[in-house]
Parts: structure tokens; sequence; C-alpha cells
């Protein structure tokens, strides 16, 4: 069985920073330039109390929504709770959940007896599919469980980090006032002292003894949604917290930030990705729909160079044609034409198409004791997405066959996938962390006779000064 072909670590940085479907590696990158730049432009415009608050708060959030539910589910679940109990981790929670049948191609049983009529090579996985479907009550119930606990834990954690960040501000806001009471309390001693004080400040104190009040800041009551999903529903914990959370004075910048965040960090991320890969073709005559990886294969290059010498003779190209003729004309791929396509590419697992699909994770790659990389069997394949994948192996042979120099259109596909990506990451940053922040100190500006600060921190600040003067 041959591995997988070698992949530069470069390819392999611009294919997860491209996938903005199954990884959640643009996410982070979005994520943390996006709050590097509001922390940077809350501590230059609104303020050392507000900048602090969004430290606290975006990077805390951060590092919890992206990888706390990834390591619980890999440490208490995968490592202790699935080790306990004998049953393997990997096989797929969509195969659990499929069914029963074995003619259904995304159930565990079809996918064991798959594995079984490939002989020796793949009796690894075919004894884990096995001892999975003897276990399945036990392993779907597991899965359920490592889904909504990870979640969940996740979910407080964020909670957790959205309390402490206003505690915190809490506690700083007092020690400034009080330190703030006490110079002023000090310089209000010196004068009394003064002789020109003696004459002419009594009255004028006699008669502001009790200070005035405003109302207590309304801080909202902490409440949870408990979270049963990935990350997706995990941001939505974040967002709807940090609504309710919201002190007075700031519910609409949570709420206007909260929105631009969904928007480009998850609604936009595909659209604006397909959206440079059309202008490229449509502009430079390239299509960059291939994964990174792939682009940067040799795989792809001997292909090409392979139909540039004698047109039909590349296998990939072949190969690529006859998944696209199983797949059918349907707009999404029937069973039966899964079943096809998934049997002509095991039975060519050693082919060029099966190296292009390893790549980009359309099918997973299990390894074998001896080390040995094969096509997974173990996970959900979506047929869909391998017939996609052949269209644009196609177009991209297609078009690179037409250009004298296969190497350097290679690079400059490569360049265009990769600005295209950097695009897509740099645009959701500046928009999130520079943009939206802005817009939220222009308004405050607006409304509030030009001052930038927090409004929830005046606020407390106000309450905290009125409060201390008293006592």
């Amino acid at each position: 069985m041959a591995s997988v072909s070698k992949v530069s670590t470069i390819s392999k940085v611009f294919s997860k920073l491209g996938d903005n479907t199954g990884s959640v590696i643009p996410m982070y990158a979005k994520d943390v330039t996006s709050d590097t730049l509001t922390c940077y432009t809350y501590f230059k415009e609104g303020g050392n109390h507000d900048g602090a608050e969004k430290v606290l708060e975006e990077f805390g959030t951060g590092v919890l929504w992206l990888g706390g539910i990834p390591w619980l589910k890999k440490h208490l679940f995968d490592n202790f709770v699935y080790k306990k109990k004998g049953i393997n981790p990997d096989v797929d929670a969509n195969r659990l959940f499929a069914g029963n049948d074995k003619n259904v191609a995304d159930t565990v049983e079809f996918a064991k007896n798959k594995a079984e009529s490939l002989g020796e090579a793949f009796k690894e996985q075919a004894k884990i599919l096995g001892d999975t479907i003897k276990n399945k009550d036990s392993a779907k119930k597991l899965a359920l469980a490592k889904f909504g606990v990870s979640t969940a834990i996740t979910g407080l954690a964020l909670y957790g980090i959205i309390t402490l960040k206003q505690k915190r501000t809490e506690k700083a806001v007092e020690k400034q006032v009080k330190e703030k009471l006490a110079k002023e309390a000090s310089l209000k001693n010196e004068l009394k002292e003064n002789s020109v004080y003696q004459t002419f400040g009594k009255n004028k104190e006699n008669s502001s003894k009790n200070p005035s009040f405003k109302g207590l800041a309304n801080i909202g009551t902490f409440f949870m949604t408990n979270p049963v999903a990935n990350t997706t529903i995990v941001d939505g914990v974040i967002t709807g917290t940090r609504l309710v959370q919201a002190r007075k004075g700031e519910r609409f910048e949570v709420g206007l930030k909260e929105a631009c965040q969904l928007l480009f960090i998850y609604g936009l991320a595909k659209p604006m990705q397909d959206g440079m890969e059309f202008l490229s073709e449509k502009v430079f005559k390239k299509p960059i729909g291939l994964d990174y990886s792939v682009l940067d294969s040799d795989t792809l290059k001997n292909a090409i160079d392979s139909e540039k010498t004698k047109e039909g003779s590349s296998k990939l190209l072949q190969q690529a044609k006859k998944v696209i003729e199983l797949a059918g004309d349907d707009k999404k791929v029937t069973n039966d034409n899964a079943k096809k396509v998934i049997d002509f590419l095991f039975d060519n697992a050693d082919g060029e198409m099966a190296d292009v699909f390893k790549k980009t994770g359309d099918i997973g790659v299990y390894k074998t004791k001896e080390g040995v990389e094969q096509l997974s069997l173990l996970g959900k394949i979506n047929t869909d997405k391998l017939k996609s994948t052949a269209q644009k192996t196609i177009d991209t042979i297609e078009s690179a066959v037409k250009n004298s120099d296969t190497t350097k259109y290679l690079k400059n596909t490569k360049f265009l996938k990769g600005a295209a990506i950097i695009a897509n990451i740099g645009i959701s940053a500046i928009l999130l962390g520079y943009l939206q922040p802005k817009l939220n100190i222009a308004l405050r500006k607006k409304f509030n006779n030009g001052d930038n600060t927090n409004p929830a921190i005046r606020n407390l600040t106000n309450e905290m000064e009125q409060k201390l003067a008293f006592k």
C-alpha cells in the first residue's frame, strides 16, 4: 500500500488556512489577528480598563473557544473514557448514527464489509469496524457524551471568563477610585490649613455636604445556554452570555461586535474564498479551487507533464474523470453512485486520485501498526466533496496543459491561491479587529459628547466614586 506522497510544511500550513469548512485553523488565524488589533485599538482610544477587559475576554475566550472542545475530546474521552471502555474513538460518529444497512455507504456495516473485501492490507480497519459493530450501542452513547460534555464544560469555562473580566474591572476601578479619593482628601487637608481657604472656602464646603447619587449600574444576571454542538454553538454561547452579561451602556457595542464576528468568522468565510477563486479564474485564467497541498504536489505536476506529452495519458486525469462519471449527474450523489465511487477509489488505493484525496482530507488516512498510510474507512466519506475535488482537478490540469511552462504555471497558481487565503484572513481580521472597534468608539463619541471611554466602565467609575465618597 502506497503512503501519502510528501507534502512540504508550507503546503500543510496553507492547506489548513484555506480550509473554511473542516478546520478551525483559519478561524484561529482570524481570531488571533483580529483580537490583537481589537486590544490595541481599545487600549489606544478607550483607555486602560477598556483595553485590559478586551485582552482578558478576547484571548481568554479564544483559547477556550477553539481549544477547549478538541482538548477535552482527546484527553478526557479518547485517551481515558474510550480506552477504559475498550472502544476505538476513531470511528466517525456519522457512521454510528447512519443506521445498520450494509448497503448504505455511510454505515459502519458497509465500511466493515468493504474493508474485509480488500484483504490483508485492511485487516486492522476491518477489526476496528467489527468491534465497533459489536459494541455499537455503547459507542453511540460515548459519542453523544463526548460531544455534549466537552461542549458543556467549555461553555461553562467561557461563562467564567466573561464573569472574571467584569469582576476584575470592578476591582481595578475600585482601586483607582480609592487612590483618587485619597489624593483628593490629602489635598483638601492641605487646603484647609491654607489662610486663603480659611477665609473663602468654608461656606462653599458647608453648602455641598450631601453628594448627589446617580442610579447604580444595571449589571445583567448570569445565565448559561447548555451547549450541544461544535465551535459554532460554543460561539453562540459566548454571544448569548456576552449580550446578557452586557452592562448598562454597552449592549449595543457587544451586539454589533458579535454580529460582525459571526458574519466574518462563519457566514462569509467560504463565500469570500470562493469569490476570490472565481476572480482568479476569470481575471488570471488560472483555477485555484484545489487545495494548496495538491497544487504544490508532484502528483499534479507529473499529471500535467504527462498530459502535455501525450493527450489522454495522465492517470490522474483519467481517474478524476472516472470519479465524475461514477458520481453521476445528480446534484447530490446518490447512495448507489456513492458506493461505486468508493469501490473505485479503494480498488485503486495506490492511484493518483486517491493521493489527491489524502492530501485534501476528503478521505481520511489510517496509519497501520507497520506505519503504512492508507485510505481510511473509519470516517464518513462525503462523495459530494469527492466529486467537487475531482472536477477541480480536471479543470486545473486542462488549464495547465495550455501553458508551455508547467513549473511557472503552478508557481503562479500557488501564489494566487496563497494570496487569496491570506486576503480572506486579512480582510476579516481588519474588519473585525480595526474597523468594527473604530465604529464602536466613533458611536461612543457621537452619543456621549465626545467621550470615547466605555460607557459601562464610566458608569461603574461614577457609581464607585459616589459609593466610596459616601463612606
